[in-house]
C-alpha cells in the first residue's frame, strides 16, 4: 500500500482508539494486514531494486507524500479526525514499517528482520496487478474506511 493509505488508516485508528499506545499498535498491525492486499507496485519495486533506482519509484514516492499530506489535511478539514496525540501516534504506527524498510534499503543493515516480515506480507497473495488498478483498489479501501 501507499503511505497515504497507511497514514489515513492510522489517523482513523488514532481517532477511534482509547490511548495513544493502542492507536500506535493497531495502526502498526494494520500496516501489515493492508500490505497483504495486492496493490500494483510490484514491478516498480523490482525495477527499483534491480535497475539502479528506477525513476518510476521515485515519482511514485513523491506523489504518495503529496497525497498523504492532502488526505490527512482533508480528514482534518472535514472533521473526520481531530488533532490529538492518538491521531499522531496512529499515523506514526501506520507508516513506521515502511520507514523501517526504507532504512534497511538504504543502509542494508538496519531493520533486516522487519524488512523480511514486510516482504513476507507482500508475498502472501501472489497476484500481479497493474499500478493503475492497485491505486484504484487503494482509493476504494480509503473510501470504505472513511464511511
Amino acid at each position: 500500500m501507499l503511505l497515504s493509505v497507511h497514514a489515513t488508516v492510522g489517523a482513523i485508528i488514532g481517532e477511534n482508539a482509547n490511548t495513544s499506545l493502542f492507536a500506535f499498535i493497531l495502526a502498526f498491525i494494520s500496516h501489515f494486514v493492508l500490505d497483504i492486499i495486492p496493490h500494483g507496485d510490484a514491478k516498480l519495486i523490482k525495477a527499483y531494486r534491480n535497475e539502479a533506482r528506477s525513476k518510476g519509484v521515485l515519482y511514485l514516492i513523491a506523489f504518495d507524500l503529496i497525497a498523504s499530506v492532502i488526505l490527512i489535511s482533508l480528514l482534518f478539514y472535514f472533521h473526520k479526525i481531530s488533532w490529538s496525540q492518538k491521531v499522531l501516534w496512529g499515523i506514526v504506527g501506520g507508516i513506521l514499517p515502511d520507514l523501517m524498510v526504507a532504512s534497511h534499503e538504504i543502509s542494508h543493515k538496519y531493520f533486516l528482520r522487519w524488512h523480511k516480515i514486510h516482504t513476507w506480507t507482500h508475498d502472501r497473495i501472489s497476484w500481479t496487478i497493474p499500478l493503475q488498478i492497485g491505486i484504484a483498489v487503494q482509493i476504494i479501501i480509503i473510501y470504505l474506511i472513511l464511511r
